[in-house]
C-alpha cells in the first residue's frame, strides 16, 4: 500500500493516509498487543499476499503502540531480516538485536545472558540444523570465517541452557515493560533462511513479557517449509503461532477510487460528458478487474508517472490506462495486440464478420489464464469495437479519430511507441492550426510547408493535415469557413501532389477529395445555402485553375446531371444556381487565359481541363479544338499532350498453377476514350509518328513521353483486337 500522492510503493505510516481500510484492522490488532495478559513469547502471525499492504499495517500498528512507547510501558524492536543474507548471520543478527534491547532494559541483570543462551542453542543445532563447535571453531555446517570470528567475541563458555534461559526468565518476570519483537518480510527470505527465523522464534521466543509478530505471506510460507519438511507443511507453522490474522484485503470501490484519484492528479479527468462516460466504461470493463492489491495501483501508477508524459494530448486518456494495464498484467496478450494493428483497427465490413470475430477473439484469448479470460475480453471489446457483432458507420470512424483511439490506424502506434508516429499530427500542431485557420497566409504558408516535409512513407504532410481538419471539423468556428475555404482554393492545384496518394487500390483517397470532403463537413449542415454560396463564390475568384475547372463542372452538374439522373438536393449544393452563369463565365475565362499564356499546356490535370472546357462553354467544343489544333503544329507541344493523355493501370496477377502477385503492377494507359471531342485524333496520331520516327528537336525525356503513349494506344488497339 502506498501514499496517496506519491504512489512509489512506500508503506505508509500515519492513518490518514490509509485508502483501503486497513487502519481499523490495525488498532485492534495494536489493543490486542497492549491488552494481552501475561504474554510468554506469544506469537501473532499477520498474513498477506505479495502487495497487500502487510508493511504499512504493520506501521499503523507501531502508531497506535507509540504512547505504550513514549510511556516506557513497550520496546518494539523491529528486526530486518531481508538485511541478511544466510542461516547463520540471520540467527547470529537476531541474537545481537535482541541482546542489545533486553540490556537496555534489564541492564547487569540480562548481562551475557543471551550470547550464552545463544552459544547453546547453535551448539545443540536447534536453530540452523547442523551443530557448531564455537570453541575450535569447527563448523558442521557452513559458517563463515567473518562470522565465526564474531561469533567466537560474543559467545563464551557458559552454563546449561536451563540455567541460563531461567535467569532470562526471571529478570524478564520481575519488571512491568513488554517487548514486541516484529519481524516483517519474512516471505523474501529464502526456504532455509525463513525456516531459521520460525526455528529462532520457536526455541527463544518462550520468555515472559515478549511477544512476536511475524509478518509473511502465508502461502509461501508453508512452501517454504515444505521444501524441507515435505511431511509438515502448515503444521510446523501451527506449533510456532498462537494466532494468526489474515489482513482484510481492500475493496474494489477503494481500489477504483485510489486509481481514479490518481489519474486526475497525473493525467486530468476527461471533461466532454461523452468522454467522461466512454472512460468509466473502459476503466471497469478494461483496467479495474487487474487492480487487487494496493501494490497493483502502485505498479500501474509508476508506469504511468513516466509513460504518460510523452504523449499526453495524443492519446485517449481511458484507452492509454488500459493499454498499460495489458501491458503490466497480461504481457503476451500485449505484446499480440500490438502487432495487430491492421486486424483491430476501424470497423469489419466482410460478411463472414461474426465467424471471423469469434476465430480472432479465441486467439487473443489463449495467451490470457483461464480464470482472467472474461475480464480480458470485455478489456478487447471495449477497445477493438472491429471485435464486436456490431456494424459500425465510417462517422463512427472519425469520431474515433478524433478522440484519438487506439482502435484508429493513425493513432494506434503511438499507444505502444510513447511517441508520435509519421502517420498522425501531434494535437498541438492540430490545436495551432484550428486556432489560425481564419488567417488565410497563414493557411497556406503551413500547407505549402507540409507540402516540402516528406514522410518516410514518401508522402507530404498535406494528407495528415487534411485529415486532422476533416477529423476535427466540428471544433472550426464557422466565421473562419470563408478564409480558410479561400486559401485552400488558391492553393489546391498544389497541393495534388501525385505521391500522396497510395497508387494503387489501398488508398483512402487523395488530396483532391480531403478537400472536397472538409468543404461539405464544414458547410453543408452548418451553413444555409445563401451563406455557402457567397463563401464559395469568393473562394472561387482567387482559386487555382484546375481547382476551379473541377469544382465549377461539380457545380453545373449539381444541378443539370447527365444520364437522366435527378438533380442534387438544394442541402448538398455549395452554390445557387442562379450563381451558376457567372462562375461558369468566370472559368471559362480563366482556361482562356491560361491558354494564351501557356499555363494551360503544361498544367497535370490538362486533359481533365480540355473536356471540361468543352462540356462548360457549351459551343460544341470550337474554343478546345482550336486551341489543340495550334498544339499539334509545335512537337513539344505534342508531346506534352501525350503526356497528359497518358495514364496508369494497375493490375494484379492470380496464378494459374502457382501463386499470384502480392503487389500490383503499374502499367501506363493511353487515355483515349473520347478523344474526338477535344482535338482532331487523326492529325494527332500522324504527329505522333512522326516524332517518334523523324528527325526532331525534341530533347530525350519528351520523345520518351510520345514513345510511351505511342506503345500504351497500340497495346489498347491490340487488347481490343
Amino acid at each position: 500500500m502506498t501514499k496517496l500522492n506519491s504512489f512509489n510503493d512506500i508503506s505508509i505510516t500515519m492513518p490518514e493516509e490509509d485508502l483501503f481500510g486497513i487502519d481499523p484492522f490495525a488498532q485492534a490488532l495494536a489493543k490486542s498487543l497492549r491488552d494481552m495478559a501475561s504474554p510468554m513469547g506469544t506469537t501473532i502471525a499477520l498474513n498477506g499476499p505479495w502487495g497487500s499492504g502487510k508493511s504499512s499495517a504493520v506501521n499503523l500498528i507501531r502508531h497506535h503502540l507509540k504512547n505504550d512507547v513514549e510511556d516506557d510501558k513497550l520496546n518494539i524492536i523491529d528486526f530486518k531480516c531481508w538485511w541478511f543474507r544466510g542461516e547463520e548471520a540471520l540467527t547470529l543478527a537476531f541474537l545481537q538485536e535482541l541482546d542489545s534491547s533486553l540490556q537496555k532494559t534489564l541492564g547487569e541483570k540480562a548481562k551475557n545472558l543471551i550470547p550464552k543462551l545463544g552459544k547453546k542453542l547453535l551448539q545443540a543445532g536447534q536453530v540452523i540444523g547442523p551443530a557448531i563447535n564455537i570453541k575450535t571453531g569447527g563448523v558442521w555446517g557452513s559458517l563463515a570465517s567473518g562470522t565465526m570470528d564474531f561469533a567466537k567475541r560474543f559467545f563464551s563458555d557458559s552454563d546449561p541452557i536451563e540455567k541460563v534461559f531461567k535467569e532470562l526468565s526471571d529478570a524478564l518476570k520481575n519488571q512491568t515493560k513488554r517487548f514486541l519483537i516484529i519481524i516483517d518480510d519474512i516471505d523474501r527470505l529464502t526456504p532455509h533462511e525463513a525456516l531459521a527465523i520460525f526455528r529462532l522464534v520457536k526455541t527463544v521466543g518462550r520468555l515472559p513479557r515478549v511477544m512476536y509478530l511475524l509478518v509473511y505471506d502465508r502461502e509461501l510460507a508453508e512452501k517454504s517449509v515444505k521444501e524441507i519438511y515435505p511431511s509438515e507443511g502448515p503444521h510446523f507453522l501451527e506449533k510456532i503461532v498462537q494466532a494468526s490474522f489474515d489482513l482484510p484485503l481492500p475493496t474494489r470501490d477503494d481500489l477504483n477510487r485510489a486509481m481514479l484519484s490518481r489519474m486526475g492528479v497525473l493525467c486530468g479527468e476527461p471533461k466532454a460528458t461523452d468522454k467522461l462516460h466512454r472512460f468509466m466504461n473502459v476503466f471497469h470493463d478494461a483496467v479495474s478487474p487487474y487492480l487487487n492489491t494496493p501494490r497493483d495501483l502502485a505498479r500501474l501508477s509508476n508506469a504511468i508517472t513516466v509513460s504518460w508524459p510523452a504523449v499526453a494530448e495524443e492519446v485517449d486518456v481511458g484507452d492509454y490506462l488500459a493499454i498499460e494495464t495489458l501491458r503490466l498484467f497480461e504481457p503476451s496478450l500485449y505484446n499480440s495486440i500490438r502487432k495487430s494493428k491492421e486486424r483491430l483497427c476501424g470497423t469489419r465490413s466482410d460478411s463472414n464478420g461474426r465467424d471471423d470475430q469469434q476465430k480472432e477473439m479465441g486467439e487473443y484469448l489463449q495467451l490470457v489464464l483461464q480464470d482472467r479470460q472474461e475480464q480480458a475480453k470485455l478489456a478487447l471489446l471495449r477497445l477493438f469495437p472491429r471485435l464486436e457483432n456490431v456494424g459500425y458507420s465510417a462517422s463512427s470512424v472519425q469520431k474515433w479519430e478524433a478522440d484519438r483511439l487506439v482502435c484508429t490506424t493513425p493513432h494506434f502506434d503511438t499507444y505502444f511507441r510513447m511517441s508520435i508516429g509519421d502517420d498522425t499530427l501531434s494535437m498541438r500542431e492540430v490545436n495551432d492550426v484550428i486556432e489560425h485557420v481564419g488567417d488565410e497566409e497563414y493557411v497556406r504558408g503551413i500547407f505549402r510547408t507540409a507540402l516540402g516535409s516528406i514522410q518516410k512513407n514518401g508522402k507530404s504532410k498535406v494528407p495528415l493535415l487534411l485529415d486532422e481538419l476533416n477529423v476535427h471539423a466540428a471544433r472550426i468556428e464557422k466565421e473562419k469557413f470563408q478564409p480558410l475555404i479561400t486559401a485552400l482554393f488558391s492553393i489546391a492545384d498544389e497541393l495534388l501532389k501525385k505521391g500522396d496518394g497510395s497508387g494503387g487500390a489501398f488508398s483512402r483517397g487523395n488530396n483532391q477529395l480531403r478537400i472536397h470532403w472538409l468543404c461539405h463537413k464544414l458547410t453543408w449542415e452548418r451553413c444555409s445555402l445563401d451563406e455557402r454560396d457567397v463563401i464559395f463564390m469568393a473562394a472561387c475568384r482567387t482559386a487555382q485553375l484546375g481547382w476551379l475547372v473541377d469544382f465549377t463542372s461539380s457545380q453545373v452538374t449539381n444541378y443539370c446531371p447527365r444520364d437522366g439522373k435527378e438533380p442534387t438536393p438544394l442541402e448538398k449544393c455549395l452554390v445557387k444556381q442562379e450563381s451558376l452563369p457567372e462562375l461558369r463565365s468566370h472559368t471559362i475565362n480563366r482556361i482562356r487565359a491560361a491558354a494564351q499564356s501557356g499555363e494551360l499546356a503544361s498544367h497535370a490535370e490538362l486533359l481533365s481541363i480540355l473536356f471540361r472546357w468543352g462540356e462548360l462553354a457549351d459551343d460544341g467544343n470550337v474554343q478546345v479544338k482550336e486551341w489543340t489544333n495550334n498544339q499539334l503544329i509545335n512537337d513539344e507541344s505534342v508531346s506534352q499532350l501525350a503526356e497528359a493523355f497518358t495514364g496508369e493501370s494497375w493490375s494484379h496477377s492470380l496464378g494459374m498453377f502457382g501463386l499470384g502477385d502480392r503487389v500490383a503492377m503499374r502499367k501506363p494507359r493511353a487515355q483515349i476514350d473520347g478523344l474526338d471531342r477535344i482535338l482532331d485524333v487523326r492529325e494527332f496520331r500522324q504527329r505522333l509518328n512522326e516524332i517518334e520516327n523523324g528527325d526532331t528537336t525534341l530533347q530525350e525525356n519528351r520523345k520518351q513521353c510520345v514513345k510511351i503513349f505511342l506503345d500504351a494506344w497500340l497495346a489498347r488497339e491490340a487488347a481490343e483486337d
